[in-house]
Order: C-alpha cells, then structure tokens, then sequence
C-alpha cells in the first residue's frame, strides 16, 4: 500500500485503526475516494466523488476496457501473491510453553472448512483471523467486535449468522476468553441454531489487550487475569464436540470432526501465550504515546 501511485478508497471511511495512524499510504499516493457521503470521511483523500460506489466502479471499468496500461503491476501484483502473505508465521516454541497464535491461526486457515463465514468479537486476538485465514467473500467476515468497539459480542452474532448462512457452509466463531465468558449463555443457543459451526477460543487466561495496554506500563495485571476456564467441558456438556488445545497436534480432533462432515457445533479450546503482541496493538500504543507526547509538548 505505501508503494502505490494511486489509491482508490471505495465506500471506506479511512478510520484511524484501517489508516495504520497515517503509515498506510505513502505521502505521494494520490488518493481517491468514491462514497455516498457527500464530503471526503478523511482529510487524506484528494479527489472526491460523491455516487453510488457499484455504480462509480462499473463506468471506471467501462473507461478501462481493452486498456494495458495496468500490466506491468498487475504482473507484479501476482508475483507477490505467488510469494504467500509476509504476515510472521509464528513460534513452535513460546516462553511459557502455551500456543502461539500466529502459528495456530495458520494451522487453523489450512483445516478449516473452505466455504466458511467468520464472526469476530472483539479483544486482543481480532487480528489474527483476518490476517491469517482466507475469507471467501466479503460478507463472510463479520468483525463486530471493530464494528462496535466491544467484546462479548460475538456469541450471540454468531447466533444470527448461524440462521443467516447457508446450509453448505460452515460458520467459524473467532472468541477472547473474556469476551467468550461474558456471552456464555449464548453458547447453547449457538449449538442448537448451527448446522456447522467451528467455535476458536483464544484463551490466554487474561484480558489480553489491558494486558498489553496497561500492565506492560507497568500497572498491576492482576484485574486484568482471568483463572483458567474448561470452556472444553462446559461445550460438552452443552452438547457440542470439543477440544482442549495446547499444541498445534492436538488440532487433530478438529481435522476428525470437519472429515466426518462438520455437523452440528466444535468448540477449540485454544491455550495461547500472552507473549506475542499483535501488531495493531503496538501500533495503536504508539500513536497514544506519540499523541499523548504531543499534548504535552
């Protein structure tokens, strides 16, 4: 994104967290937004059309027909692709023995079913999935937990997807532990609502993003740590298959219930180190110190 010449913003808003804090875009980019707003969402933008963006896009396309000018990055584009994602893949190893998620999310992109709809709460753990797992179609995530800066949210979306989707695809629920606690009763609704639903828990046994916030300053964490739930057993007992897992092996059971035809509700209990900082989560403390820096200077 930093490379390019020209960014077409097509019914975004270009929020502080989408804008990387104004590290997106190189300050060369020209930048053009087409929105049914009728004023530019950002003071980056540098052309504005005020129409319908499906509309918009059909007659740039209609003005590009039988063009080749775009050959030369379209060649790259691919070459890039080719070359896989430059997300880090993540530890076998971690300093207290626990799963790292980056390695878990791509264990997990490879087994989970193809045709799938994710649904996302909100916590420390949200940017794993839309960065390590394929999303078939756009309206097959749902990040409600961005959506309405909350988490406890997602179970109970998740029910709703679940009547919503397809009978062909599998609904894939991305849950915090404490996110995942504070929605629980939902949990039996979605087992009785989901023909096929994979339930990933990123347990870290904390609050992982006041973790990361507050306690790396330095405040004491222990309100922010939560014991350790069986969320495992109270799945069984609620109906659904499920796992515990600590190591990337233990996903085995999860390979067993998509191979005998993913029916009916898998909860992954997934046991994660609290030692990887996700990237956004550096990003949006360094823009606070840098803000915070600001107003004092």
């Amino acid at each position: 994104m930093g490379e390019a010449d020209v960014v077409l913003v097509a019914g975004a808003s270009l929020s502080p967290f989408t804008m990387r804090f104004g590290h997106l875009l190189g300050p060369d980019s020209t930048v053009i937004q087409i929105d049914a707003a009728l004023q530019p969402t950002h003071p980056r933008v540098d052309t504005f059309l005020s129409a319908d963006v499906k509309s918009a896009a059909g007659q740039i396309l209609r003005m590009l027909d039988g063009g080749t000018s775009g050959e030369a990055w379209r060649a790259e584009a691919r070459k890039r692709l080719a070359e896989g994602p430059a997300h880090h893949a993540g530890s076998v190893e971690t300093p207290d023995g626990r799963l790292d998620p980056r390695s878990l999310a791509t264990a997990l992109d490879a087994m989970l079913p193809e045709r799938r709809t994710v649904v996302q709460d909100g916590g420390h753990f949200m940017g794993w999935a839309p960065m390590y797992w394929r999303i078939p179609r756009p309206q097959d995530l749902v990040m409600v937990g961005t959506a309405y800066q909350t988490i406890g949210l997602g179970l109970a979306s998740a029910v709703g997807a679940a009547r919503a989707v397809e009978d062909s695809r599998t609904l894939v629920l991305a849950s915090g532990d404490g996110g995942f606690l504070m929605g629980l009763s939902d949990l039996e609704s979605l087992i009785a609502a989901a023909s096929s639903a994979v339930v990933v828990i990123y347990n870290d046994a904390a609050y992982g993003a006041e973790i990361h916030q507050y306690g790396s300053r330095g405040l004491t964490e222990k309100p922010m740590l939560i014991p350790e739930v069986d969320f495992s057993g109270v799945a069984r007992a609620l109906g659904a298959e499920s796992a515990i897992i600590r190591s990337l092996a233990d996903l085995d059971a999860l390979t067993d219930w998509i191979d005998a035809g993913a029916n009916g509700t898998f909860v992954a209990d997934c046991r994660i180190t609290s030692s990887v900082r996700a990237p956004w989560m550096s990003e949006w403390m360094q823009a606070s110190q840098a803000a915070k820096a600001a107003v004092a200077g």
